[in-house]
Parts: C-alpha cells; sequence; structure tokens
C-alpha cells in the first residue's frame, strides 16, 4: 500500500511539473551586416538560451539561427515561417532574439568575445495568435579582461535569459 501511495505521489508531482512548464521555441537572429555565415558567438547566445529554459523545467525548441538581411520582407518571413513552424508544433510562444554585433572596436570580430556584442533585443510572440507580447533589450555590462570570453557570453545571455522568463511569467 505504501508503495503505491509513494508512486502516485510521484507521479502527481511529474503531472503537477509538466502542467506548470512552458513550452517555449527559440529563434535567435544574428545581425551582423555583411556576414554571410553564422559566428561563434551567436550559437553560444542561443545554446546558453536554451540551457536556461530547460534548466528551468521549460519544454523548449529552436528554430534555424536566421542571419538579418536588409530586406525586410526576408525578415518578416523567416519570423512568419518560425510561427507557424511553432504553431504546427504545440508550442505556446516564440522567443525572438536578435544578436546585434558591434564588431568596429574588436580586437577580433570573429572570434567569441563579449566586446563582438552590442546588444541583444527580444520578442516575445504568442504562438496562438502571432502577436508580440512582450520586448526589451540588454547591452553588455563593462568588458574586462576575465569576462571578454566564452564564459562571458554565457553569462550575459543567461542574464538576458533571465529577463525574458520575468516577461514569460508575466504571460503565462
Amino acid at each position: 500500500m505504501k508503495k503505491r501511495w509513494g508512486c502516485s505521489l510521484i507521479l502527481l508531482f511529474l503531472v503537477a511539473a509538466i502542467c506548470q512548464a512552458k513550452t517555449i521555441s527559440v529563434q535567435v537572429v544574428q545581425n551582423n551586416p555583411g556576414q554571410e555565415r553564422i559566428w561563434e558567438t551567436t550559437n553560444l547566445v542561443e545554446q546558453s538560451i536554451i540551457d536556461y529554459f530547460f534548466d528551468d523545467g521549460n519544454i523548449v525548441s529552436n528554430s534555424p539561427i536566421w542571419i538579418s538581411s536588409s530586406d525586410d520582407k526576408k525578415n518578416h518571413g523567416a519570423l512568419n515561417a518560425a510561427l507557424i513552424e511553432n504553431s504546427e508544433g504545440g508550442m505556446e510562444f516564440l522567443v525572438r532574439v536578435e544578436v546585434f554585433f558591434n564588431t568596429s572596436k574588436s580586437s577580433n570580430p570573429d572570434a567569441p568575445l563579449l566586446e563582438n556584442i552590442e546588444k541583444i533585443e527580444w520578442k516575445i510572440y504568442s504562438v496562438d495568435s502571432g502577436k508580440e507580447v512582450s520586448s526589451g533589450n540588454e547591452k553588455p555590462q563593462k568588458i574586462t579582461l576575465s569576462n571578454n570570453n566564452e564564459l562571458g557570453i554565457k553569462t550575459f545571455a543567461y542574464l538576458v535569459s533571465g529577463k525574458i522568463n520575468k516577461a514569460l511569467d508575466g504571460r503565462k
């Protein structure tokens, strides 16, 4: 009898946890004029954001990284494609994270350095309606020798993820 009660209790906790989980899809946009390939910095930002939401107990997927072009029609098309894809996948939210690069002052523009990121902007869309429900942005704090590396990028992406998560919690 005690075994059944224990199993039932565990099952109840699992169901409660799943019901509280958000279903989130992340689409990272690399805004780096003149570049046609995805930079390692962009990959680190994407992976860090996905890890943050997964570790927080959410159901997370991602759309391919989009390299922003000057053609607004193409950029809007990529957003619409992601919304359709996520609607078919049953996701609640699409979080579109745009990484803006400032490589003119960088010591090594191609390297995964925090100094290469000018800012990160995000927009949260309700997949059901396709409407933007929240947005924000963040700039890296003071760049130092100790944070101008992959760990600095991951830390910054986690900071951004926390702000996105707070906005999502207000939407659930």
